[in-house]
Parts: structure tokens; sequence; C-alpha cells
């Protein structure tokens, strides 16, 4: 396995997007099925990172499909450690 790094920018976006889904009426439950897919998807970049596809330069990434499908994570290979760079919504910036 691939060690992780994340800049406190990478993980402030998920914490926004974990709490924006928090405060819906479902009682939690859909913040909580964003971080298990967000999780999922981090492993499998973890396990196998040449697994999804360059976008820019080297920067990969990896859309949360099926139900997360315009959040991605856009990562890189540097020094032999993956480096997420964002955790996005595809229609902002």
């Amino acid at each position: 396995m691939t060690p992780l790094e994340a800049p406190p920018d990478a993980e402030d976006e998920f914490f926004e997007n974990h709490l924006y889904y928090a405060g819906g009426p479902d009682g939690g439950a859909l913040a909580l099925a964003f971080k298990q897919t967000y999780l999922r998807y981090e492993a499998s970049i973890l396990n196998n990172p040449l697994l999804y596809n360059i976008r820019a330069g080297i920067v990969r990434r990896v859309n949360l499909t099926p139900r997360f499908g315009e959040y991605y994570i856009a990562y890189m290979l540097w020094h032999e450690k993956v480096v997420i760079l964002a955790i996005a919504h595809a229609k902002r910036r």
C-alpha cells in the first residue's frame, strides 16, 4: 500500500462536503454514505494508484460514483506517496 498525504485544503473540502450532507433531513444517513463512498475510493487509490485516468499533467481523477458522481478525488503520485489534491464538486470551482 502507498502512503497517503492530504494537504489541509483537501481535508477541509472533505469536511465541508460531509457537513453539507449531514445537514439534511435524513438524520445524517447521506453524510454517512458520502463518507463511506469516499473511504472506499481512497482505499482503492491506495491499493492501486495507477488505476484511474490521468486528467491533466500528472493529476489523476476518480468520480465518486454512482451516488455521488458529481464529486471527484483529484490526486497525484509524488515521491512514492499518494497526494490527494482535492475532494471537489465537478460543477464548482
